[in-house]
């Protein structure tokens, strides 16, 4: 992928408008295993594993996992095995070897050499490694054969998986004449996470595979162009070994005052041939405000109804020698990106892409262009080509890059969420017949969805101060089989962040701060002191959502931060917009929220939460922090599995809070009751305040107002708010007219929430 692609990989397609020259085939020694380090047995990621003789090579997985099919040729063929920060290590492979091997490599001791650092200048051993490239890269024709996966994941779940392995003509490895041959390739795409929208594809095209070689586009790869060198600030950090060569190594970020889009990482020159070994790269933050999709893409966007902003993106391209030239061997790209919109409404914050291609193969002689027959055009979908293939053995005669999760089960599972869009306008048309009461109503539409596999948790409803209805499906611990009920606590996600809103409105109430104060005012030196407490309740502050940032998500994945350094480190880059100039739904301004509260009360959020709200309204089972609470708290799962533990303090004020169903009923019947705030006080909480165009919704203080997606709201006010959280999905529905409210709560991951909110409330509004 060449540096300015940034279509990421993101195609709107508008609703109204041979066999390979190295013999494969089914004549293989097999080899498989996992690399690992000799002495801590970490498993080893992305290690190279390569027949030198043949030009094949593969890789491990994340995981260490490897899958090597080496054509039949000598009795023992030598297999080198390396990874950088590692001694490179060779086994010889005999036909009759069975067992799974575990390869256990050595560290090498990283050597810094003596260098004199004043005399080396960074950019100029750049442009002499631009120099060499007619010296170290093919200058000759040459096909590769190559392989990728695409994994598109909303929550840790795979929503769009497409493969391909394909061959690649290229004239010299500076050439513009390039081919793309496609041989066999397929793809799923979860329509459920999109509310059935078909109009946002996900996938790549040929011409985005062939920018994945910066050396074949270095003149216009905005990095390595003569005119753009002059964008870059580059320093020199000295030799270091990479993989078996001395490199040198040099970072690079985009000069201060640059006012465009352009990138900070690193890149490693081979200190005695100067040829180009790796870059490692993402997104400049100086730059990221800059970005742009372009005026087609922005059309395309605005037509379809859709607002899509990418968060981050990171590359990750390596070369390799082969004979005594360098050849592309592998490259990453992860993006984030929030999508939200589309003629159903949909919300993916953040959708994370991630594309992993390996050269699995390089043939440098004799080879000849393809026909015009075999050649896809560069702009052409390779997903739309889809060769209509799932079955076992679908990639029995190449090598590829194991997945880190089972590929036949996630196909499976999307195959049946899109069985699913049908479902709804089938039990409608059940339900029109059926004579039943509304609480058995109620139970045929949460049962169908249960015994399709697609609902687990627990389903409340209640109007007029009576519940109506109440019932567990499936089970809160699989392991214990503990079943779901109305006690059963979960994890509700960002339906938390109405109880901030109350907590806020409450400190108003009391004269302790008003709506317009700026941060700054709570939270001296704070970077985005101008912002109002008013513009962090309606997402309209311009503060980055800091958990769509996938390096910082790491981080709070595993270490607890106070509400402070939450605020400072991870809330405090750069504004997306002037503070009340726009909308951007985000939970950093719900963190900023809490901390707010804590500096005023001088107490926990979790005890300020528990004496202004759970405790007088007795919701025994409701905490911030629920350690020490295990009774009855669900299990989240995801993919079957149980979700890994998170810190709940790390998203205080924005989620992080455990309930049950028959808390949120007490929950709902007090906002109804005007038991926590006067009625005046309460009609300024639920107010609707700022347009959500893509959701076709207006943005309160924690509480989304519904104008089209639900058909109930055509003659009814309908305030809502969903919640997601790690296998934790929820949905609160009120409709103030009939003080009704309805609890769904799932701890499978996604469930079809929308679904079932409309069908329920239409019928308790017939």
């Amino acid at each position: 992928m060449q540096l300015q692609r940034k279509d990421l990989l993101l195609f709107i397609t508008l609703i109204f408008a041979s066999s390979f020259c190295f013999s494969q085939n089914n004549h293989f020694i097999v080899i498989r295993g996992q690399i690992v380090n000799s002495v801590t047995a970490e498993t080893i990621s992305y290690a190279n594993l390569w027949v030198s003789e043949k030009g094949i090579n593969t890789m491990s997985n994340a995981e260490g996992k490897f899958y090597f099919k080496i054509p039949l040729g000598k009795p023992n063929d030598s297999v080198f095995i390396s990874h950088v920060g590692y001694k490179q290590k060779t086994i010889v492979v005999h036909r009759e070897d069975t067992a799974a091997l575990v390869v256990r490599l050595e560290e090498e001791l990283t050597t810094l050499y003596p260098i004199n650092v004043q005399a080396v200048n960074p950019l100029e051993l750049v442009k002499n490694a631009i120099s060499k490239i007619p010296d170290n890269y093919p200058t000759a024709p040459c096909k590769y054969l190559g392989f990728y996966r695409l994994s598109g994941t909303k929550e840790k779940n795979v929503i769009d998986l497409s493969e391909a392995v394909f061959e690649i003509y290229s004239e010299s490895s500076t050439s513009e004449k390039r081919q793309f041959k496609l041989i066999k390739n397929r793809s799923e795409k979860d329509l459920t996470a999109f509310n059935g929208n078909d109009n946002v594809e996900i996938g790549q095209t040929p011409k985005l595979i062939l920018d994945f070689d910066i050396i074949s586009n270095w003149k216009k790869s905005k990095l390595l162009g003569e005119d753009d060198l002059n964008h870059y600030h580059f320093t020199y950090h000295g030799v270091v070994n990479y993989g078996q060569q001395r490199a040198y190594e040099i970072h690079f970020d985009e000069r201060d005052g640059i006012k465009k889009s352009l990138y900070k990482g690193k890149l490693f020159i081979d200190v005695d041939d100067l040829a180009f070994l790796a870059f490692d790269y993402g997104l400049s933050p100086k730059g990221l405000k800059y970005f742009g999709w372009g005026l087609s893409m922005n059309l395309l966007l605005a037509m379809s109804h859709i607002d899509a902003k990418l968060l981050a993106d990171h590359y990750t391209i390596t070369y390799r020698r082969y004979g005594s030239k360098y050849y592309l061997n592998h490259a990453m790209n992860t993006d984030s990106v929030y999508l939200a919109g589309g003629k159903n409404n949909f919300l993916l914050d953040p959708l994370v892409t991630s594309t992993n291609y390996l050269i699995t193969g390089i043939d440098s002689t004799g080879v000849n262009p393809f026909s015009r027959e075999e050649i896809l055009g560069d702009k052409k979908r390779i997903e739309s080509s889809d060769s209509s293939g799932n079955s076992i053995g679908f990639w029995e005669n190449y090598n590829l890059i194991p997945a880190e999760f089972n590929v036949d089960s996630v196909i499976r599972v999307i195959q049946a969420h899109n069985a699913s869009l049908h479902f709804k306008q089938a039990l409608q048309t059940d339900l029109r017949k059926y004579k039943g009461s509304q609480p058995e109503i109620i139970d045929s539409i949460c049962s169908f969805y249960y015994h399709k596999g697609l609902f687990n948790g627990t389903a409340l409803v209640a109007a007029e101060e009576k519940m109506i209805y109440q019932k567990g499906f499936g089970m809160a611990n699989k392991e214990k089989l503990i079943p779901n009920d109305g006690q059963t606590r979960f994890l509700i996600g960002s339906t938390s962040k109405q109880f901030t809103a109350m907590l806020i409105m409450q400190l108003e109430e009391r004269g302790q701060l008003k709506l317009n104060d700026t941060v700054g005012k709570y939270i001296p030196g704070y970077t985005h002191g101008n912002v109002t407490i008013d513009q962090l309740l309606t997402h309209q502050s311009g503060i980055p959502n800091y958990t769509a940032n996938t390096e910082w998500l790491a981080r709070i994945m595993t270490q607890v931060y106070t509400p402070d350094q939450l605020v400072y480190q991870f809330c405090s880059d750069s504004l997306e917009f002037s503070p009340g100039t726009s909308f951007h739904y985000n939970n950093s301004g719900y963190v900023v929220l809490a901390d707010i509260i804590e500096k005023i009360t001088k107490k926990k959020f979790s005890e300020v939460i528990s004496e202004q709200i759970f405790i007088p309204l007795k919701m025994k089972n409701s905490y911030f922090i629920s350690s020490g609470h295990s009774d009855h708290l669900a299990i989240g799962y995801l993919n079957n599995q149980p979700e890994a533990y998170f810190p709940p303090e790390n998203v205080i004020g924005a989620g992080g809070i455990t309930s049950t169903a028959e808390d949120l009923l007490i929950w709902s019947e007090a906002l109804f009751q005007n038991q926590l705030l006067p009625k005046e006080k309460m009609n300024e909480y639920f107010k609707a305040r700022v347009s959500w165009k893509e959701w076709d919704a207006e943005y309160g203080y924690g509480w989304m107002t519904d104008k089209g997606l639900f058909r109930t709201s055509k003659n009814h006010t309908v305030l809502y708010h969903p919640g997601t959280e790690f296998g934790f999905y929820d949905m609160l529905v009120l409709q103030p007219d009939k003080k009704l409210a309805l609890v769904l709560l799932n701890n499978t991951g996604e469930f079809p929430r929308f679904d079932m909110t409309d069908l329920i409330l239409s019928e308790m509004n017939k």
